[in-house]
């Protein structure tokens, strides 16, 4: 249940539905599984378990999770049983099988296929914030962070949310790796990426290695930007930063870690609740540090003006 990513939107009005309306919604939109002719299931299920509620609520925040099942037939087995039986239409009426008869017969192979396959299942948490009318979608790209918000705009019936309107990132992370001066809470560790915006937009990967160095000021003040940065906040997470304000890589420290160990719990459900009431709590003092530090104020696009 811990998010190891964070795509960040923010309702543009009040959130003010109710958890049982929020509740009644997503159960008329559980989660089935797939039929044997059926390529793809989605749905809600649980945050907590099979047999738990189909939402969560604790403090203010609420989580839920939407699973995407799909069939899995791979092309190549797809492209071996059509070869083989264009070849034998082939040699049998002693003609060419052209290509729309050919598609006709790999739709046929991939359907008498289908209650064979294979599934996949992808599981995509997020939480409301009510308190500070917050999405937080544990999603690594934004495509899966779209198939949640769709998804639960469907299931709602409205869902207005935006993305937070904040400076550049990559300009303030430039800025951060130039001077080696950035917020106190922070701590950049040794990884970043760096993209050239003036010619091929080629992309150099830093790992591992001192980011304050001759080497990259160089390439810094050659047009390179930072569009990614691993960062450290107040010995409680890290993570990696990219240009889209994206959190990846997430990973709860160990002061963070022996809060939620140093709570005796029971059940499953009360471990769950002990863990999700640590990681949103905690979450939410980052994420209101975060937003603020690329907040659009007048003091942070003075410095980036000055060293742009």
């Amino acid at each position: 249940m811990w998010f190891k990513n964070i795509a960040l939107f923010e309702f543009i009005e009040p959130f003010d539905l109710s958890f049982e309306m929020i509740e009644k919604s997503l159960e008329e939109h559980q989660f089935s599984q797939c039929s044997p002719s059926q390529p793809i299931s989605t749905g809600w299920i649980s945050p907590v378990s099979k047999d738990s509620p189909i939402a969560y609520e604790a403090n203010g925040f609420i989580i839920v999770a939407f699973q995407i099942q799909e069939k899995i037939v791979p092309a190549t087995v797809i492209k071996e049983i059509l070869d083989e039986k264009v070849e034998e239409i082939e040699l049998r009426e002693s003609r060419k099988v052209k290509k729309k008869e050919q598609d006709t017969l790999k739709e046929e192979i991939y359907q008498s296929l289908l209650p064979r396959a294979f599934t996949r299942d992808t599981v995509i948490h997020a939480y409301i914030d009510t308190t500070n009318d917050w999405l937080v979608v544990n999603a690594s790209s934004s495509k899966k962070a779209e198939i949640l918000t769709v998804n639960l705009r469907k299931t709602l019936g409205s869902l207005k949310i935006r993305m937070p309107d904040l400076i550049p990132v990559s300009m303030l992370l430039t800025h951060w790796v130039k001077t080696n001066e950035y917020p106190q809470e922070l701590t950049i560790e040794d990884q970043c990426v760096l993209q050239d915006n003036n010619n091929d937009g080629g992309v150099i990967r830093c790992q591992r290695q001192n980011l304050f160095t001759d080497d990259i000021i160089s390439l810094i003040d050659s047009g390179r930007e930072v569009t990614q940065l691993a960062l450290s906040w107040q010995d409680e997470l890290s993570f990696v930063l990219n240009d889209e304000f994206m959190i990846k890589s997430l990973k709860f420290l160990e002061l963070v870690q022996d809060k939620a160990n140093d709570i005796v719990t029971e059940s499953e459900i009360e471990r769950f609740d002990a863990d999700f009431v640590i990681m949103t709590e905690t979450l939410r003092h980052f994420i209101e540090f975060m937003t603020g530090v690329f907040s659009k104020t007048t003091e942070t696009e003075e410095v980036l003006t000055i060293t742009s």
